[in-house]
């Protein structure tokens, strides 16, 4: 750590690293903030005992092994809207709100078939990307404040599938190198009170499996079930720079910049289940997936010998998703569905006995999308629409903690391209 210079209170000076990081479990409360994939784009992500092809990648890799040949999925991209809104969300009571465009490569990958019997596959995924950006004044003009962040997770990694001859059962296991970015800086001025600043960059890298069974249950019936493991921290590297000055406190003018943060990517274990129901033209699924509670630090570090850090605590989450497909002349998907995205951090009963936010949005999606298959190529355009509300935690003129109204809503665009061999 390099000291620019030296605060009087160490205590102080992790009150202010604290309060730089204390927006990143906002981005930890949902384990999918959009759907992901070509087919289960659609609907609504329910594809645990339907996926084929790329989309068996991520869901359940057992599902290759009902790819019909050789294919590669060029895209599968989100183009769209994101809303975030806090009520009070600022120390002057006025609200926080930010609007971003966003653009997501969600998914791409190929599917080889090596025989009757086995099934490979590579994909690369982007489950994750939030952007925040606001910059606002009090009504005053005595005070301003600005927040730029962004945290965005890719996986990348191969997938193989088994189908015993003259079986209703097919096997699948994938490995995946999980990648997350994340960055915020924000700043804060109070006139006649403080001017503070501060930036984090972190850079985590981990390693997760994913196992997964289909059986044809026969009458146009299927079901599907995977378990994924907690995610494995191979390597991590993290930046925090502080710097402020504070009217009330005597002499109290710090600056700090540390190289040795360290971070935490963690993904707890996930078990899902799903079925679905096949007619001549038509299809529906459902989708049952639990994660487990955990606890876990984002990020960690020592000020002047003094440990701080950004402990993250998760509960138990359920989801569920719901979807449909109707063919028409046999060339022409028409799809719709529904899912969840429950938050797993909770505002706690005590606001004062948390050091740092956490946001408690649970959201509820949407989608809908039509495409045009033929032999050789699949394209399927469509929208992604999820919104939320919930509870935060913020702080008020007087620096105490208090539950404050917070949304969100998101509306994406969806387009994806299949090529068949």
């Amino acid at each position: 750590m390099k000291t620019i210079k030296h605060p009087s209170s160490i205590v102080a000076s992790a009150a202010l690293a604290l309060a730089v990081a204390q927006t990143a479990t906002a981005t930890d409360g949902r384990y999918r903030e959009y759907v992901i994939g070509e087919r289960a784009a659609g609907m609504g992500g329910a594809a645990l005992a339907s996926a084929t092809d790329v989309d068996a990648i991520f869901y359940n890799p057992a599902g290759l092994a009902k790819s019909k040949g050789d294919s590669i999925s060029l895209s599968a991209n989100l183009y769209g809207w994101e809303r975030f809104k806090t009520e009070g969300g600022l120390d002057w009571g006025e609200d926080a709100k930010s609007s971003s465009f966003v653009s997501i490569p969600a998914a791409m990958g190929g599917v080889k078939r090596f025989s009757d019997e086995w099934v490979g596959g590579l994909g690369v995924f982007t489950p994750k990307l939030e952007k925040r950006h606001l910059v606002s004044a009090s009504p005053d003009r005595t005070g301003s404040s600005h927040l730029d962040y962004n945290d965005q997770t890719v996986w990348i990694g191969p997938a193989a599938a088994w189908a015993p001859a003259d079986s209703r059962f097919s096997f699948g296991a994938g490995v995946f190198a999980v990648y997350r970015d994340y960055s915020v800086s924000e700043s804060s001025y109070r006139k006649y009170d403080h001017n503070q600043n501060g930036a984090m960059d972190l850079q985590m890298l981990g390693l997760l499996a994913t196992v997964g069974a289909q059986v044809d249950l026969g009458d146009g019936w299927s079901a599907g079930a995977s378990v994924q493991t907690p995610t494995l921290r191979l390597w991590d590297d993290g930046k925090l720079s502080i710097n402020g000055s504070f009217a009330g406190i005597d002499g109290l003018d710090l600056g700090l910049y540390t190289t040795d943060v360290r971070a935490e990517n963690y993904i707890p274990l996930q078990l899902a289940a799903g079925v679905a129901k096949a007619g001549e033209n038509w299809s529906v699924a459902l989708d049952a997936i639990w994660h487990p509670s955990a606890n876990y630090d984002l990020a960690r570090w020592t000020i002047e010998g003094e440990r701080a850090d950004q402990r993250i605590h998760l509960h138990s989450v359920f989801d569920v998703s719901l979807g449909g497909e109707y063919v028409v002349a046999d060339r022409y998907p028409i799809r719709a569905g529904f899912y969840t995205a429950m938050s797993a951090v909770r505002v706690p009963d005590d606001p004062e006995a948390t050091d740092f936010t956490s946001s408690d949005v649970d959201m509820y999606g949407v989608t809908f999308s039509v495409g045009r298959r033929s032999e050789k190529m699949s394209v399927n355009i469509g929208v992604d629409v999820a919104f939320g509300n919930g509870e935060d935690l913020n702080y008020d003129d007087q620096g105490d903690k208090g539950r404050v109204d917070s949304d969100r809503a998101v509306i994406l665009a969806t387009v994806s391209t299949t090529y068949y061999f």
